[in-house]
């Protein structure tokens, strides 16, 4: 099993905006993973995990045009963005 893990400090001004583009991501996002978690703590932390069933998943997909918005998305609207693979960090 392969893990990604996003975690980041959402921007207080930006918030609302963030949820705006990432309900209809989670749909685009959850096709190409085992699983997909979005949790916001009440200091506005933001954590995601992705989960792929194997590494050539992982490896063809998380490069794609969604993944590619998801990341996208998330540093342009919170801050302290850190991107791990399988617990080595990449961002």
């Amino acid at each position: 099993m392969e893990t990604v893990i996003i975690s980041a400090a959402i921007d207080y001004n930006k918030r609302s905006e963030l949820f705006q583009v990432m309900e209809p991501l989670k749909s685009l996002v959850k096709n190409y993973c085992k699983e997909f978690e979005i949790k916001v703590s009440e200091d506005n932390s933001l954590l995601m995990r992705i989960t792929f069933d194997k590494k050539k998943d992982l490896e063809e997909n998380f490069n794609n045009k969604e993944f590619n918005i998801l990341r996208g998305s998330v540093k342009s609207l919170c801050n302290n963005v850190n991107i791990k693979i399988n617990g080595v960090k990449v961002i």
